[in-house]
């Protein structure tokens, strides 16, 4: 099973409206203090954080224990202008654990009910000639190259049950159920992306290996190359 956490702003439109109209500059700094917040709360818990809508945001939690989530969003509610509510799912996919949040206090209440839960796989994909690209073609022609790669892998993460996000420059980061890892490789493989898989119980660890599998890589100078590495070895590599 696929363990989430989801921290949501409440009351979010009546708060920017008390804003006043010169106010699209003070929430776009307390969107980006909030998620800063969390990224780092989150990354000294074990697990990985990332923005949904920026009124929401979505942590991987897996193998943490649900009271480290509980901590974090304690210490983000300090600094959030308003309430925060916090949720945690449970499934065998990471969209069906979205689809299945219920309240943190009852998924703290429950927590030794809720079984075994599977390794993270975290999946970072990396572009070939970033800094080329960016020189020879333009800044734009990059965002767009990213954003239409970002729409596909999307779509392949999300038929397997996963989620996929854009990490800034040429980062793509996805995160799939375990038994589904194999085809979802089979579907992202591009000859101008390195794919650096890392499996661990933690999100955080998972991550580390995947930035690990992506310099093994670049070492070994070889580009359309996907490696898998769970713990301090390489398990697989295509």
């Amino acid at each position: 099973m696929i363990r989430v956490g989801v921290v949501r702003l409440e009351d979010y439109e009546n708060w920017i409206r008390s804003l006043g109209y010169d106010r699209e500059w003070i929430v776009q700094a307390a969107q980006a203090d909030i998620y800063r917040s969390l990224v780092i709360g989150s990354a000294e818990a074990g697990m990985f954080s990332l923005p949904l809508t920026y009124d929401s945001y979505l942590v991987i939690i897996n193998a943490v224990d649900v009271e480290g989530f509980k901590d974090v969003v304690s210490k983000l509610s300090c600094k959030a202008p308003v309430a925060l509510a916090a949720y945690v799912g449970l499934g065998p996919s990471y969209l069906e654990a979205v689809k299945r949040l219920r309240a943190l206090s009852e998924a703290c209440e429950n927590a030794l009910e809720e079984g075994e839960l599977e390794d993270t796989v975290a999946v970072h994909l990396d572009l070939d000639g970033y800094n080329e690209l960016v020189s020879n073609k333009g800044l734009y022609y990059v965002e767009e190259l990213m954003s239409t790669t970002l729409h596909k892998v999307k779509r392949a993460s999300a038929k397997y049950g996963g989620l996929a996000y854009y990490a800034g420059g040429d980062n793509i980061i996805c995160f799939v159920p375990c038994k589904c890892l194999e085809d979802f490789l089979n579907e992202v493989r591009a000859r101008d992306f390195k794919v650096g898989v890392g499996i661990a119980p933690r999100p955080r660890d998972a991550l580390t290996l995947a930035a690990q599998a992506l310099d093994a890589i670049r070492l070994e100078r070889q580009n359309d190359k996907i490696l898998v590495m769970r713990g301090p070895r390489a398990l697989t590599a295509h």
